[in-house]
């Protein structure tokens, strides 16, 4: 299994519209995942860190990988918006703002790809075509 390591958030442009946001990580592929050239899905994804549970708050890739021997770095970056990343946002109580600091991490996942089928239906055709239709 491919193994990710030193993953870092940077986060440049708060307090504005948008955001620079780099994500920087190092994956490591076994020597069979290189041999076999297997193919991984890469889904990186920014989080927003709660007490009870984290939300999802934008992908910023998601793609797929082939492995390589030993070890790469990598990296994304982004321009996001800031309502976004605000993901505690400030209470506004008669025009005083009560700042809520929001806590972002990055997560990045590599899922091992397997070929699945797929399938889609056309849109729905009305009409009579026995006896009533002649």
């Amino acid at each position: 299994m491919a193994t990710i390591s030193n993953v870092r958030l940077s986060i440049d442009g708060a307090g504005k519209r948008s955001s620079r946001v780099t994500v920087t990580y190092v994956v490591c592929f076994s020597s069979c995942e290189a041999m076999a050239g297997s193919t991984f899905r890469e889904t990186i994804t920014l989080r927003g860190d709660d007490p009870i549970w984290d939300d999802h708050l934008i992908t910023l890739r998601s793609g797929c990988v082939r492995a390589t021997q030993g070890c790469v770095e990598r990296s994304v970056t982004a321009t996001v918006s800031n309502d976004v990343l605000d993901e505690d946002p400030d209470t506004i109580i008669f025009g005083w703002v009560i700042g809520n600091k929001d806590e972002v991490y990055a997560r990045v996942e590599f899922t091992p790809f397997t070929p699945t089928g797929g399938s889609g239906h056309s849109n729905i055709v009305s009409a009579h075509f026995g006896p009533a239709g002649h």
